[in-house]
């Protein structure tokens, strides 16, 4: 066996090795909390739908991972045709599934900005006709902490400029998201003063404003990321075919 041979086989084994370690954390991980979330966190009951939205997908996640990375690692070991040409293709269609995801990404960006700042609008604009202007518009207790928990987990305040996009109408308070030391559990007043209040100072900066900066500044990393995995995808596709190769020769 050649040194590339070795390199090649020590890539693909490594590299399943990882992938299927990770696989097996989402699994293990996503099985254990969505048996025991209530135990964990009794106030997700609230919540039920909306977490095992994102458990069942996670625990699919790692089941595949799993089950690629047995392939691909038994596959290097052993240097079966089969099992490696199952790889290939599997890992194949990983590849060309990302690079339509970038292109959707890319052509799509638009309508996304605009479907989620349309989103935003109608939220932040039912909480502050339903507790600054007051209306009549109504909002239950669950969108109401949404509203509130985007501004905390992004910490900001407002759609748009900051805390005056809040203090209108005579108005002089704020969401208790907006402050930084509230603690994300519940919104028993809707509007507060955050330093009479004890939570803490005000985020000075708008929602939108903010998130848009987050974006710029993480866009290039993701990018990078994302086209680094590829690469080492594509790696990984060429050691495998490789490795087929010799199979079949041998």
């Amino acid at each position: 066996m050649g040194c590339c041979d070795v390199i090649l086989k020590a890539i693909l084994i490594i590299t399943n090795v990882v992938v299927m370690v990770a696989g097996g954390i989402l699994l293990v991980a996503g099985g254990i909390f969505y048996t025991k979330q209530f135990d964990f966190f009794p106030k997700l009951t609230d919540y039920s739908t909306n977490v095992n939205s994102v458990l069942i997908p996670m625990m699919v996640i790692g089941a595949i991972l799993f089950l690629v990375g047995t392939i691909g690692c038994c596959g290097a070991v052993t240097g079966k045709s089969g099992l490696l040409n199952v790889y290939f293709i599997i890992v194949l269609v990983v590849v060309i599934l990302e690079l339509v995801v970038i292109i959707l990404g890319v052509v799509k960006k638009k309508d996304f900005v605009d479907t989620t700042e349309e989103y935003a609008q109608k939220l932040f604009g039912d909480y502050k006709k339903a507790f600054v202007d007051k209306d009549g518009t109504s909002m239950d207790e669950p969108t109401a902490l949404a509203v509130n928990s985007a501004q905390r987990i992004f910490e900001c305040c407002g759609l748009t400029d900051g805390p005056s996009y809040w203090q209108t109408a005579g108005n002089t308070k704020v969401p208790p998201g907006c402050c930084s030391d509230w603690n994300a559990e519940d919104v028993p007043e809707k509007l507060v003063d955050c330093a009479d209040a004890g939570l803490g100072d005000v985020y000075e900066i708008g929602c939108t404003e903010q998130v848009k900066g987050l974006a710029d500044e993480f866009g290039t990393v993701i990018i990078i990321v994302i086209v680094v995995v590829i690469v080492f995808e594509m790696i990984c596709l060429a050691a495998a075919c490789y490795s087929k190769k010799n199979d079949m020769v041998a």
